[in-house]
């Protein structure tokens, strides 16, 4: 399995954090490492088992869905998106139909 590394600053504050979480005989860098995969749902067993992209993909899809039911925010947003956009459509319907009755009544006057 492919891997990148990453190289990033964090405060005083996440450091002494991390130092508080740090396993005897473990770096810093390997603390933070466990604590990212441990909070994204994986170990490092699994990351090894993730072999092909298909299995990425699909836990990334599996974390997207849950992060999306789990937030009322965009719960709400998408309620409101849902009944912006049929309120949308019922308009545009009126606006067809009230054009092709005007329509009709002009191949009728014919």
């Amino acid at each position: 399995m492919v891997s990148k590394q990453f190289s990033f600053r964090l405060s005083d504050e996440v450091v002494e954090w991390l130092e508080g979480l740090q396993l005897e005989g473990e770096s810093l860098n390997q603390t933070a490492q466990r604590i990212l995969t441990k909070s994204a749902g994986l170990s490092t067993d699994s990351l090894s088992t993730l072999s092909t992209s298909v299995d990425i993909q699909e836990l990334v899809r599996q974390e997207v869905e849950n992060a999306i039911a789990n937030s009322e925010r965009l719960q709400e947003m998408i309620a409101a998106n849902t009944a912006y956009l049929a309120t949308s459509i019922n308009e545009v319907n009126q606006q067809v139909d009230a054009r092709l009755e005007e329509l009709r009544g002009k191949l009728i006057a014919r």
